[in-house]
């Protein structure tokens, strides 16, 4: 199956979660990271890995910030360009901001994307050529407890970061983090209440693509909950700060 990342794929996940979100929870994480970390309407925010751009027009909409969206799918950016005109949205890599004539931000956030990153590091080393001197970071992801274990479940790449890793490498960049929420149940929710709306919807989402494909999709995500009622997979809101 081509990777979930595609535009074509992410718009499918779109149609189960009911709107052009990216990550679990929808809006409900949303106003989670928020009540932790939440920029003041003067602010600029960055949201980095914005696929189809529902997230930064939520953060946008619930705090009044300039929201800039940042993407590696033209095709995402494109389209959350034209859906979502109040906001702006970026095509590149987010290891390479500091090449893209961002602004300067006040707050990054980072919701299911950094999980994707082969290199953690560059991604925080990214953030500091965008952000100020009291720039606040909030990464909202998936946590590999066992990799072994979740390589041979095949559910998601092999690049879901430790909670190590985490830590040391945003700190290895100057960041230092200054909370940790652990979101295990609140996935396992989630992804319970995202394979129930694909169950409820089940012969108009097979007749969007194929039933096979439907079929495929279902048993990526019901592999993805059950590592995480094993502890193999773990989910977690970082919040990290410059230089403190």
């Amino acid at each position: 199956m081509t990777g979930m990342n595609s535009f074509d794929n992410k718009s499918f996940l779109a149609r189960i979660r009911g709107g052009d979100f990216a990550h679990p929870g929808e809006e409900d994480a949303i106003d989670l990271v928020l009540s932790h970390v939440s920029p003041a309407p003067s602010e600029t925010v960055l949201d980095a890995g914005s696929g189809l751009g529902a997230t930064a027009d939520a953060i946008g909409r619930k705090t009044g910030a300039s929201v800039v969206g940042v993407d590696l799918d033209a095709q995402s950016v494109g389209y959350a360009n034209s859906r979502y005109p109040e906001r702006q949205f970026i095509p590149g890599d987010v290891t390479k901001l500091g090449e893209l004539g961002l602004p300067t931000v006040d707050v990054i956030y980072a919701f299911n994307s950094l999980y994707a990153c082969e290199d953690l590091e560059a991604c925080f080393a990214a953030f500091r050529k965008v952000a100020n001197q009291r720039a606040r970071i909030a990464v909202f992801d998936y946590i590999a407890y066992d990799a072994s274990a979740l390589a041979e479940a095949d559910c998601l790449p092999p690049t879901v970061h430790s909670m190590a890793e985490m830590r040391q490498a945003p700190e290895r960049q100057g960041w230092t983090c200054t909370g940790i929420v652990n979101l295990d149940q609140d996935y396992i929710a989630w992804y319970g209440r995202f394979l129930a709306r694909m169950d409820e919807n089940r012969e108009v989402l097979g007749a969007a693509r194929s039933p096979a494909f439907f079929d495929e999709v279902r048993k990526k995500y019901a592999d993805m909950r059950q590592c995480l009622e094993w502890g193999v997979l773990g989910g977690a809101l970082h919040t990290y700060a410059f230089g403190t």
